[in-house]
């Protein structure tokens, strides 16, 4: 969204000045390539903003009137010898630095930090010092150009949440399980832009990233999406998003190949993407499914049953599967080796929780074997653990589902340690002989009951990833369990939902409740927050105060909104596009209490809608809140700068997306009474309504779309709302 500038014959003379009062940009031209790169942006940065057009040097030129010594104490001489006289300020591997001094008689800013990515984003702080905001989808310059002046700033940065970890690959259409490289690289450059600091690679069993074979057993099935499918066609809404493509699929996954191939370009997608945060120094985690397994294990599996989960792809144990099983142990153990010596790059591996925990059945054996090894009764006795999961009864699932959660994670924790720590002094560990014998784990989603022990199961450096509920709300009505975190003695992240699958393809946005979990968070002493979400177009406004956050106890959602709202959008939009947040947010609220569900995007997605009841007052009053949002978001639009026109626009069609969804859903609650009471041309006009309701919001939708996260849910649309309720209509008609 960068705002391009036509430049004038003063603004050439400036240009010309300005070369001739000549700007350096020093970096060891032997140093780190993350510092090498830093040094690059920097250089790209002036060029946009002041027109100085200027490579890097390692060398300090003798007439230079400015100069950015890029690096730290260890990896540029520059920055060493001006330290001699100005001391480096002590900081983290993550701290940042900016200060501004004179280095042989010129005037100099040093531009570096504890590490070569802390000098990268000491790069992006001077420039959004200078002016500049980070989308994620592209930069916002200023308006106006200024004059260049080297900054006078003496800035030492640490953050306050040392993890910040976006989620990756993830499941279904609408989510990045659709991203190639091309839909990757940008927004893993806007997020190093806001100094996240890792990717978190959540794969999935039946998804075509990891082969394996056990006893002569070996894989040989992997699909997308839980194997769901959209195909490409003429008549559908939004077609002139997707090309010459037939099917929508991920682009740099082959379509209709064979297992073989499929699985070579999935690893392939997962090395780059790897190796790309990287370079933007990032840390990469990769998550291990180690109980569940695709189908043609089943025959190495005792009771192997299919897990209770969408589409049934995988197999799992059952209940009462022995926790000692020889042949579950060797699965694991074969998962756990391929995970490594495939991804050896890797700084992490994550073991999950099953989301529905079908292996619990011999819990107190599980539990009596970790009291026994680790003392966990001294942090919380079994029978407080089961009493405080059977009063979760807000859970998602109520307290029958917390149960088996807990049961279900003891059973996992004593299986994980046994395989990673070893039972006795014959076994050996999984990883010896493997390409990462070092390597380090992550927890991921145990049981919130089960925090207070885990700081007595993890060895030191390894570290868990913590799930409460699935919206940001709902762990608000429950904040005092993270408190019982140890966070003393591992670090410990906690899942932020930014945008809900349950909730779905409708517009949301989930910062104040993130910045009270963000408060707890600090208060607490957790290390930060990995984020969870599948579209990311709403979210521009929530990162950045996260990115702020992150660094700044001070930092507010109404700060950071005014902030980014008025380098985006102007002066004149702000109480507006305000408005629309609030709104938006308040909507958000209210559907993470009432509407999990509500636009999963699965098959029925519409046509569960389809029954004789009118809609509920609760999704009016949404649409309501939506209505006042999109009148504010329209206001904004004659007001807004050209920089902000497309920012404000999003919103608008998303926005009549959102209403149009749910007066679709009036439609067919009408249509579905109608033919209950046998009013079949009734029922028609209403099925029509609800089908022209549907094309217009989802055209509104495809006029803003943005990413190929927004591609996926207006192909999963037309597959389960346009396509069933042309039929719906067809068949009316016909009757």
């Amino acid at each position: 969204m960068a705002v391009d500038k036509i430049v004038d014959e003063n603004a050439q003379t400036e240009r010309n000045e300005i070369l001739h009062n000549g700007v350096a940009v020093v970096v060891d031209e032997n140093g780190p390539e993350l510092e090498r790169f830093a040094a690059g942006q920097l250089c790209d940065y002036l060029d946009k903003l002041f027109g100085i057009r200027i490579h890097p040097t390692s060398n300090v030129p003798a007439a230079a009137d400015a100069l950015f010594l890029i690096g730290g104490l260890n990896t540029n001489p520059a920055v060493h010898r001006a330290a001699e006289h100005h001391p480096f300020p002590t900081v983290s591997e993550q701290g940042v630095v900016l200060r501004r001094l004179r280095f042989q008689d010129c005037p100099a800013l040093i531009v570096g930090g504890g590490s070569p990515r802390a000098t990268l984003w000491a790069v992006y702080e001077l420039v959004e010092r200078w002016g500049v905001r980070y989308l994620l989808h592209g930069d916002v310059l200023p308006v106006e150009r200024s004059a260049f002046q080297l900054p006078d700033v003496d800035v030492v940065m640490e953050p306050t949440l040392p993890v910040r970890q976006w989620r990756v690959i993830n499941d279904f259409a609408c989510g990045p399980e659709s991203w190639g490289m091309a839909d990757y690289r940008p927004v893993i450059d806007q997020l190093a832009k806001l100094k996240f600091n890792r990717i978190f690679l959540s794969i999935w069993p039946w998804q075509p990233f990891l082969h394996y074979e056990v006893k002569g057993v070996q894989r040989e099935s992997a699909t997308l999406w839980f194997d769901f499918h959209y195909p490409i066609t003429d008549d559908m809404v939004g077609r002139h998003l997707f090309g010459e493509a037939e099917e929508f699929w991920n682009p740099d996954l082959p379509r209709n190949a064979s297992y073989a191939e499929l699985m070579a370009a999935g690893e392939r997608l997962v090395h780059n993407l790897m190796d790309y945060a990287h370079r933007r120094g990032m840390e990469c985690v990769i998550v291990a499914t180690l109980t569940e397994f695709p189908p043609e294990f089943a025959p190495l599996l005792t009771d192997a049953q299919k897990v209770h989960q969408l589409a049934e792809l995988t197999i799992v144990p059952s209940a009462e599967t022995d926790i000692d099983d020889p042949a579950l142990t060797e699965l694991a153990a074969a998962v756990l080796r391929a995970t490594v010596n495939t991804y050896p790059e890797a700084d992490y591996v994550a073991l999950g929780m099953p989301e529905f925990r079908q292996w619990s059945g011999l819990y107190e054996r599980a539990w009596q074997a970790l009291d026994g090894k680790y003392n966990i009764s001294a942090q919380r006795s079994l029978d407080d653990v089961l009493g405080t999961a059977a009063q979760r009864t807000g859970y998602a699932g109520g307290a029958e589902r917390a149960l088996q959660e807990v049961k279900g994670d003891i059973v996992a924790l004593y299986f994980y340690d046994r395989l990673l720590n070893g039972s006795g002094a014959k076994q050996a560990s999984p990883l010896q002989n493997t390409r990462r014998s070092d390597m380090k784990f992550i927890y991921n989603s145990v049981a919130e009951e089960l925090f207070p022990v885990l700081g007595c199961l993890l060895p030191r450096g390894w570290e868990t990833l913590n799930f409460v509920d699935y919206t940001a709300s709902r762990i608000v009505k429950r904040r005092e369990v993270l408190k019982s975190v140890p966070s003393r003695d591992i670090p410990c992240s906690l899942i932020y939902t930014l945008h809900d699958d349950n909730v779905g393809v409708l517009p949301q946005l989930t910062t104040g409740s993130l910045h009270e979990l963000t408060q707890d968070l600090r208060g607490y002493g957790w290390a930060g927050f990995s984020t969870r979400y599948w579209l990311t177009s709403d979210h521009d406004p929530c990162i950045a105060y996260l990115a702020q956050a992150a660094w700044n106890a001070g930092a507010t959602p109404d700060a950071v909104y005014r902030d980014q709202i008025r380098a985006v959008c102007g002066d004149a939009c702000v109480e507006d596009i305000l408005t629309v947040f609030r709104e938006v947010e308040a909507t958000t609220v209210a559907l993470e209490t009432h509407g999990l569900g509500l636009t999963f995007p699965v098959p029925g997605m519409l046509m569960k809608q389809w029954t004789p009841q009118p809609m509920s007052a609760e999704l009016i009053e949404n649409r309501q809140g939506y209505q006042r949002a999109l009148d504010a978001a329209r206001r904004a639009q004659g007001e807004a700068q050209p920089s902000g026109r497309s920012y404000v626009g999003y919103w608008v069609g998303r926005l009549e997306f959102g209403i149009g969804y749910l007066e679709m859903i009036a439609a067919v609650r009408l249509a579905a009474i109608a033919e209950a009471d046998g009013k079949r041309i009734e029922a028609l006009k209403h099925a029509e309504a609800a089908l022209t309701t549907a094309c217009a919001a989802l055209e509104a939708y495809a006029r803003v779309a943005r990413d190929q996260s927004d591609r996926g849910a207006i192909a999963v649309m037309n597959e389960y709302i346009y396509r069933p309720l042309k039929a719906k209509v067809a068949a009316l008609s016909s009757d």
